[in-house]
């Protein structure tokens, strides 16, 4: 039980992608970003990402970060979207938190999984995966919570216990500062 608890812990928990610490996480040697789109950087099922958001990914390609993203959606009606993420990579249906679709990212972005941090709203699935990858992984908050499809909505009171758990706990051990 405990191995299954340190796989849904997240190495850092922030407000937004904004609040993250992008410099840091470069100094420490990680090449490579992850995103979750659905209530990570839009809510969830967006046919669009905010020119915010659009503005901060490109800021994150010109400091040197490789970028893709990894979603369970199939994204086949979501043309707009796919037009904004351009030609940065996408694992569309990726089965999270199965760790085939963060392996096919990690190639096409050609990093390594020490290289390359997951961002994400979700323990059950951005974090569990990613862990299981061997990606150092941050939660941030959901951008709309009442936007969250029913699945997410049923495992959100059991993240939350989680999450109050983990916080009696020594803060997260993995920081990059500490590697």
């Amino acid at each position: 039980m405990t191995r299954l608890l340190h796989t849904l812990r997240p190495d850092e928990i922030c407000s937004s992608v904004y609040e993250i610490d992008y410099e840091r996480l470069r100094r420490a040697g990680y090449r490579a970003l992850v995103f979750d789109i659905d209530n990570t950087l839009g809510e969830w099922g967006c046919s669009r990402i905010s020119e915010d958001v659009q503005a901060l990914l490109h800021r994150l390609e010109a400091a040197g970060f490789a970028v893709g993203f990894l979603s369970n959606d199939s994204g086949e009606d979501r043309l707009l979207l796919k037009a904004q993420l351009g030609t940065w990579p996408v694992v569309w249906r990726a089965g999270k938190p199965r760790t085939h679709g963060y392996e096919q990212l990690i190639t096409l972005l050609r990093s390594s999984p020490a290289q390359t941090v997951m961002i994400g709203d979700q323990l059950f699935t951005d974090i569990w995966g990613a862990k299981r990858a061997g990606l150092y992984a941050i939660l941030v908050a959901p951008v709309s919570p009442p936007s969250d499809s029913v699945w997410a909505k049923l495992r959100r009171p059991l993240e939350r216990l989680l999450l109050k758990l983990f916080s009696r706990e020594n803060p997260p051990h993995d920081h990059p500062d500490n590697r």
